[in-house]
C-alpha cells in the first residue's frame, strides 16, 4: 500500500486543483456572458452553414424572423436556437415569408427555385438536395433540415470548446501567476510540514466539494446534439444569454473560491515573512536563475492542472479518498458524494 503521507499530499494537491479549476470556470463563465461569446459563436456557425452570397442575407433574414428574434432581448442575438424553430423559420423564409407551410416537398422546392438569389447559393442547393432525398414525405424533409442543422451545431460546439480551452488555460495562467500558486513549492511544503498537510486533508474531507460542482459552475452532463452549439462550459444549455445577475453571480463565486484557496494557508502569494526581521518582503527578491526556473515550472504545472477542468480532478479526488480509506465508506465524507 502507498505511504499515507504520499496519499495525503496527493489528496491535498488534487483538492487544490479542484478549487483552482472551479475558479477558472467561474471567471470563464463571467467572460462568456459579458462578451456574449456563445451568441457570436452561434452566428459564426450559421454564417458558415447558410452561405448565401455577399452579406449572407439568408442569415440576416433568419435573425429577423419572429421565431428567432423572440429568443433574445431587443437588439441582441440569441445564444441558442432550437432545431425546430430554425427549420420552421428557414422554410418560411425560403417560401417568401408567407407564414404558411407548403403542402409538400415539391411545392417547397418550387418556391425556392423561384427565388434565384437563394436557389443558386450553396445553402439553397443544400436545402433542395435534402428535400429531394426525402421524396414526397414533407415531415422527413423537415427532419433532414433539422439533422443538417444539428450536424452543423456539433461542429460549432467543437469550435466553442476549442476556444474555451484556450481561454481557460490563459485564465489559469493569470490566476496562478497573480496568486503565485506554485505546485512544486506547495508539494514540498506539504511534505515537510505535517501540521499543514493534516489541516489540508481535513479541509478536503470537510468541504462539500460535490455541492460546489452542482452550483452551476461546472456542467458535467452530456449535451444533446442539437444543443452542441452551446455545449462545453457552465450553464451553456440555457436558451438565452445570462443577464447581469448571472455575471454578478459568477463574479461572487470567483471571489468566494479565491478566499477558500487563501484560507487553506498554503505558501501562496508573492509576499513572505522575513524570519529574522519579521517583516513582509517580496519573494522574488531572493530569486536566482535556478529559483526562477523552478518557479516558472511550478506555476506552469498548476496552470495545466487548472485547465484540465474541475470534473477531472473531482473524479480523481474521489478515487484518492477511496484508496486512502482502503475502500468506500458511504456517509463518512462529503468529498466522496456522488
Amino acid at each position: 500500500m502507498l505511504n499515507s503521507s504520499i496519499l495525503d499530499i496527493a489528496l491535498g494537491m488534487v483538492f487544490l486543483f479542484v478549487l483552482i479549476s472551479l475558479l477558472c470556470s467561474a471567471i470563464n463563465e463571467m467572460l462568456a456572458q459579458f462578451l456574449r461569446m456563445r451568441a457570436k459563436n452561434l452566428e459564426a456557425g450559421l454564417m458558415n452553414l447558410l452561405q448565401s452570397g455577399e452579406g449572407n442575407k439568408l442569415v440576416e433574414d433568419l435573425y429577423k424572423h419572429p421565431l428567432i428574434n423572440g429568443l433574445s432581448k431587443t437588439g441582441q442575438k440569441p445564444s441558442y436556437i432550437p432545431p425546430k424553430s430554425f427549420t420552421l423559420a428557414l422554410i418560411d423564409i425560403v417560401c417568401g415569408s408567407t407564414g404558411k407551410l407548403p403542402a409538400n416537398n415539391q411545392s417547397l422546392i418550387d418556391a425556392i427555385e423561384k427565388q434565384s438569389t437563394i436557389a443558386k447559393t450553396e445553402a439553397g442547393r443544400s436545402i433542395i438536395l435534402l428535400l429531394h432525398e426525402a421524396g414526397d414525405d414533407f415531415e422527413k424533409g423537415r427532419k433532414n433540415l433539422e439533422n443538417w442543422y444539428n450536424d452543423a451545431m456539433d461542429r460549432v460546439g467543437g469550435w466553442y470548446k476549442q476556444k474555451t480551452q484556450v481561454i481557460i488555460f490563459t485564465i489559469a495562467f493569470v490566476v496562478c501567476t497573480a496568486l503565485n500558486i506554485d505546485a512544486i513549492k506547495i508539494s514540498q511544503t506539504l511534505w515537510t510540514d505535517i501540521a499543514l498537510r493534516q489541516a489540508l486533508v481535513q479541509a478536503a474531507s470537510s468541504m462539500d466539494v460535490a455541492s460546489l460542482m452542482n452550483q452551476g459552475l461546472v456542467e458535467q452532463k452530456p449535451v444533446p446534439a442539437g444543443d452542441a452549439a452551446v455545449a462545453a462550459q457552465p450553464n451553456e444549455q440555457a436558451p438565452v444569454e445570462g443577464s447581469m445577475n448571472n455575471i454578478q453571480k459568477s463574479a461572487k463565486a470567483a471571489g468566494v473560491l479565491v478566499e477558500q484557496i487563501k484560507g487553506l494557508h498554503l505558501p501562496i502569494g508573492w509576499k513572505v515573512v522575513d524570519g529574522k526581521e519579521k517583516k513582509w518582503i517580496w519573494e522574488l527578491e531572493r530569486f536566482e536563475a535556478m529559483d526562477w526556473l523552478v518557479k516558472i515550472m511550478g506555476i506552469l504545472i498548476t496552470t495545466f492542472a487548472g485547465s484540465l477542468g474541475a470534473p477531472f480532478w473531482f473524479q480523481l479526488l474521489n478515487k484518492i479518498v477511496d484508496l486512502r480509506a482502503a475502500g468506500k465508506q458511504p456517509g463518512k465524507s462529503n468529498v466522496g458524494a456522488r
